[in-house]
């Protein structure tokens, strides 16, 4: 193995993929400002959103600045949101893990081929981050994002040779279709809104990715997560909620008007971008565990 191989798999090479992620972190940052607001992303550049003012190249370093400014435009004192720094932290985390296992923990495979599964999942990874956080602000899961993002990531999975095309296809209709069944039967049978056709595209976007055999993992894991975050927001409403403020007898049939969980508004597609996350890094081990060798994973 000559020495540019011997680096792919070594530790630094596994941190330099951490400070990229980082780097692009910061524009993840700017996408999610920026696209629920119809804004481009490209200009103006970074600026304070209070003031303006452009943010200096040195004050925008990844993680580090927003410590150094102590969470404040250096201009007009304004604040800034923890969750910058988050979301940069997130995805050069998320970078580093991906390289680690597509490229560094695989020194025998085809290295265009690795270096094809790390930029294609990081993508992917950083798209999901995205619409994670505009889901968590707007309840919204942007088309703008998603309906282009289903066919440019389908077309780019072709080159890591890692999940069947057909496999792909049928993981495009099946994860929108699942979702889109169940808010018909929800406005049609139970004559409310269920769940959002921005998660059936969500869902349609991952099975582009890693295929049909993922959904199942997504959709358990994200339920499983959704409930362990909502029903602790449930207990919560519950004891907000005045005493007194009894429902009319023909309203929800909730006691005492206390809000239930079918009632709490918790948006569900950063809890599939979770799923989707997990499926990644752990999906064909988890299916070889739960159904004993029948599939054979990817």
């Amino acid at each position: 193995m000559d020495d540019s191989l011997a680096f792919l798999t070594s530790p630094a090479a596994v941190v330099l993929a951490g400070l990229w992620g980082a780097i692009w972190g910061s524009f993840l940052n700017v996408c999610i400002a920026r696209v629920p607001k119809g804004l481009s992303v490209v200009r103006p550049g970074s600026h304070c959103m209070a003031c303006g003012k452009p943010v200096r190249a040195v004050d925008n370093i990844p993680i580090l600045s927003y410590f150094l400014l102590r969470g404040r435009c250096r201009s007009c004192g304004a604040r800034f949101s923890i969750r910058y720094a988050l979301v940069e932290l997130l995805t050069g985390l998320l970078a580093a893990a991906i390289f680690w296992k597509f490229v560094a923990a695989d020194p025998d495979g085809a290295v265009a081929v690795r270096l094809a599964r790390f930029s294609l999942y990081f993508a992917f990874a950083g798209a999901l981050v995205v619409l994670a956080f505009i889901d968590l602000d707007t309840k919204l899961l942007p088309d703008v994002i998603t309906l282009p993002a289903i066919p440019i990531f389908f077309l780019s999975a072709f080159g890591a040779h890692d999940v069947p095309w057909l496999e792909r296809v049928i993981g495009v209709a099946a994860g929108y279709l699942f979702v889109r069944l169940i808010a018909d039967f929800y406005y049609y049978v139970l004559k409310r809104e269920g769940m959002g056709l921005g998660d059936g595209k969500l869902l349609a976007l991952v099975g582009a990715v890693l295929g049909w055999k993922a959904l199942p993992i997504v959709i358990f894991s994200g339920s499983f997560l959704g409930a362990l975050i909502s029903i602790p927001l449930v207990v919560a409403a519950r004891r907000r909620a005045p005493a007194a403020a009894a429902p009319p007898a023909e309203s929800s049939g909730d006691e005492a008007g206390e809000p239930s969980l079918a009632r709490v508004q918790v948006p569900f597609g950063p809890f599939l971008a979770m799923g989707a996350l997990i499926d990644l890094f752990a999906g064909p081990a988890i299916l070889r565990l739960l159904l004993g060798g029948f599939f054979d994973g990817n």
